[in-house]
């Protein structure tokens, strides 16, 4: 029987070429593009499951909110992990890691700058199944100044493996500016692609102070912890508000002057939250995090772009069967009249149908194979073909295979199985394959998926772009980052004044953070009777500032190096005044609570216009200016050109007054613009994604145009003997579609402008999604659909009536 099903699916393959061609390669690229989103969906699953205790790590996060400003962070103090062993039962292990960003790494005179420094505690790799492979996985982080490389930076450094391949344990390097010396105690295996945060150098905990810090408030370092067998987590969490009360409690004391229970009492909260490991490349919504996260809104938005395509490519099927097999009515008329049953017909259909996806699905993988490079390198990724030969993965593409042929094949195989045998042999069923309400419906659902997904990548890309041209309220362009410049030590205001010399250099100035990447915040006390502390972000800058970075003054004045006592002030920006419901902040003095007496008070000199200092997904917040030049960054603005010669003038400098140090340099623009890198990302991927499926639609309605062409052939014939024109026949030809368009434009408007909502609702600063942008999608489908239908159309106008008419 099977091989009957596969003689009579190649014979009718055969003899409809056109017909089948355009099925074959609408459900192939369909059948691969659901295998890319597939794996592209199991990779972001996959990520931190390589850890045996995966379902029993958790990272212990903050929630907190302080003075109306809340913080829901992933950074906590130092102490915790050890508290959270000793004190609650249900805790088995404790691991803390912080991170150091542009670390001068040296070996003898080999120098580079090391973007992914990694601090740990002693147990890490006995906490975390990272591969270790030299060293003892116990011991390698156990003294103060040890350190582990793995097989990039042992590779940059030593040249390991080399040919004698022999480890470079036990080898001296200098770390950072101050050349501190440390010994190499272990290799490590590079950090899987699929891990929530990557290292190229681990330092001992031990070597840095701040890791023996007591004060609980002082958030530096992430604490993860591993529950025992068995325990509950929830049990643990409620074990913390006890810890809190115990140990957050006096600080709340000494920094508010107030009880635990007032600072509840008037709105304040703090609270340490357990976050399962699993969950934190998709599902975390805390800031300040290691690196860029997945989004489980972008899984969702994945998973219905495949069902789409999927179903887009499945109609195809369903209208061209239905219109091809009308010219097997008569096979099966004679097999009805010969005793076939339905049900033998249907199953007929349904395997010819099956079999054609199972083409399909092996001529995907083939496809699959070649798009896939390209893919990685636009999606970032690094996926492999070879997953989806894991048994589970074929077991579901079989049972895909199944379903997918069985709902392309199941309509075909219920109507053309309905008919008598004595109504298909006498040419009356012909009236009934004519009739196109289903596959009308059917159309305009293709065209419903297509408007939607074209409106909606047109807003993306409108948002995106609103994104890179928004005015942050000071000029990032031409701001050229030194990352280092705390490697110039006492030759950093010689270096910055040599600078100022140089030509093609507007301006120059010191900072302890730069946009976008400020995110320290502390609490400060306004000194005008309210008695009310509030958290606020800050930083240090030099007087340069302003004119650096082209930032406006709304009232007062910067900082002056000719004024001393601008030494003890501070600006602040726009939304720290209202947040302070001061009319004119000038002259006004607020308290840090950096000084246990509280004389650190400041006097505000100067309010600059709000800024955008972080992503814009937040809103611009309260932001406090110190004055001071200990920073580790130089913001020098670069006259617009070709910058190779002035960066090169720059280095020659900075090696005169360093002592091999790494020159680490980034632009300012550069550095927005990666905030945004993994939207981009989906940005380009829902861009293909949307090309295939309006592509795999009108590839249907061109095999549709061409059977409803042929059908009406007679009539067309008809008509231009009665004095038509071909005009009138393309519009009689064309008009029918757009009729479909036109019902299934006013079905995706509401649909597209709640889904671009929901997915703007992650940016505080959103585009206008504007009428246009929605008129514009619809007509682009309309463009799309006239293409796909024109040829046909103007081909059958311009037929010879005597063609069509002569038999009749």
């Amino acid at each position: 029987m099977l091989r009957n099903v596969i003689k009579i699916a190649f014979r009718n393959i055969l003899r409809q070429k056109f017909y089948a061609i355009i099925n074959l390669v609408g459900l192939t690229i369909g059948l691969a593009t659901s295998l890319l989103i597939v794996l592209y969906i199991v990779d972001e699953f996959s990520y931190d499951r390589f850890h045996a205790d995966i379902d029993r790590m958790y990272r212990v996060n903050l929630h907190a909110k302080l003075s109306e400003q809340y913080m829901d962070i992933a950074y906590t103090g130092a102490p915790i992990g050890a508290a959270l062993l000793n004190e609650i039962p249900e805790v088995e292990y404790a691991c803390r890691i912080a991170f150091q960003n542009d670390i001068n790494i040296s070996y003898n005179e080999d120098a580079y700058t090391e973007k992914k420094v990694m601090l740990a505690d002693s147990n890490f790799f006995e906490f975390f199944d990272f591969e270790l492979l030299h060293g003892d996985y116990k011991t390698v982080l156990k003294e103060p100044n040890s350190v582990v490389l793995t097989e990039t930076s042992a590779k940059q450094l030593f040249g390991f493996p080399n040919k004698t391949n022999t480890p470079p344990i036990g080898k001296i390097i200098q770390y950072g500016t101050e050349k501190l010396a440390c010994i190499v105690t272990g290799i490590a295996k590079d950090p899987p692609a699929n891990a929530h945060f990557h290292f190229n150098v681990i330092l001992s905990m031990e070597t840095w102070l701040p890791s023996r810090d007591s004060n609980w408030a002082n958030n530096i370092l992430m604490n993860y912890v591993t529950l025992k067998n068995g325990a509950d987590w929830k049990q643990a969490q409620e074990k913390f508000p006890s810890l809190v009360k115990k140990y957050i409690a006096p600080l709340v004391q000494g920094y508010l002057g107030i009880s635990f229970d007032e600072f509840v009492k008037k709105g304040g909260m703090y609270d340490y939250v357990l976050e399962p490991v699993k969950r934190i490349h998709l599902f975390s919504t805390v800031d300040d995090t290691i690196e860029p996260r997945g989004s489980i809104n972008t899984i969702y938005i994945l998973i219905a772009i495949v069902a789409f395509i999927v179903l887009i490519a499945c109609i195809n099927f369903m209208n061209l069967s239905t219109a091809r097999f009308s010219d097997r009515a008569k096979e099966v008329g004679v097999r009805k009249s010969m005793g076939a049953s339905r049900k033998r017909l249907m199953l007929q259909f349904l395997n010819e149908s099956i079999l054609f996806t199972f083409i399909s699905m092996l001529m995907a993988y083939l496809v699959l194979f070649i798009v896939l490079p390209g893919f990685n390198n636009i999606a970032a990724k690094e996926l492999t073909i070879v997953t989806l030969f894991n048994w589970k993965y074929l077991t579901v593409l079989l049972v895909l295979i199944i379903v997918v042929g069985f709902i392309a094949g199941s309509y075909p195989a219920l109507y053309l199985t309905a008919f008598k045998p004595t109504d298909v042999l006498r040419g009356k069923v012909k009236a009934g394959l004519k009739s196109g309400g289903i596959r009308s419906g059917l159309v305009v659902f293709q065209f419903f998926i297509s408007i939607i997904l074209i409106i909606s990548t047109l807003l993306i890309q409108k948002q995106l772009v609103h994104l890179a041209k928004r005015d942050l309220g000071f000029d990032k362009e031409n701001i050229f980052v030194i990352n280092n410049a705390s490697a110039l030590d006492k030759n950093k205001i010689a270096f910055k004044e040599e600078l100022k010399k140089t030509t093609g250099i507007k301006q120059v100035c010191i900072a302890s953070a730069a946009p976008p990447q400020m995110a320290y915040s502390d609490i400060f006390k306004p000194l005008d009777g309210t008695n009310s502390e509030i958290g606020i972000t800050y930083y240090f800058a030099d007087h340069d500032l302003l004119n650096t970075m082209d930032m406006k003054l709304v009232s007062g004045r910067f900082f002056s190096m000719d004024i001393p006592s601008d030494s003890n002030a501070v600006i602040i920006n726009e939304s720290a005044a209202k947040k302070m419901a001061w009319e004119d902040p000038i002259g006004e003095k607020m308290q840090t609570l950096w000084k246990d007496d509280g004389s650190d008070k400041r006097e505000i000199i100067g309010v600059v216009r709000d800024f955008n200092f972080q992503t814009l997904k937040k809103e611009i917040t309260p932001l406090i200016i110190f004055p001071g030049s200990t920073g580790n960054l130089m913001l020098v603005r670069l006259e617009a050109g070709d910058y190779r010669t002035k960066i090169a003038d720059i280095e020659k400098k900075w090696q005169s007054m360093t002592s091999g140090t790494t020159f680490d340099y980034s632009f300012m623009d550069e550095n927005f613009d990666a905030l945004y890198r993994k939207d981009q990302q989906i940005g380009k991927v829902v861009l293909i994604f949307t090309f295939l499926a309006i592509l795999i639609a009108c590839m249907g309605l061109l095999g549709l145009a061409t059977f409803t062409a042929e059908q009406r052939s007679k009539e067309i014939g008809v008509r231009k003997s009665m004095g038509a024109s071909s005009i009138s026949i393309v519009r009689l030809l064309t008009m029918e579609y757009l009729k479909l368009i036109a019902v299934a434009f006013i079905l995706a408007v509401p649909v597209s402008y709640s889904i671009i909502r929901w997915w703007l609702s992650n940016f505080a600063f959103k585009v206008n999604m504007g009428l246009l942008v929605f008129l514009g999608g619809g007509l682009i489908v309309v463009a799309i659909a006239l293409l796909s239908v024109a040829y046909q159309s103007i081909k059958a106008a311009n037929k010879n009536p005597v063609d069509s008419l002569k038999y009749e």
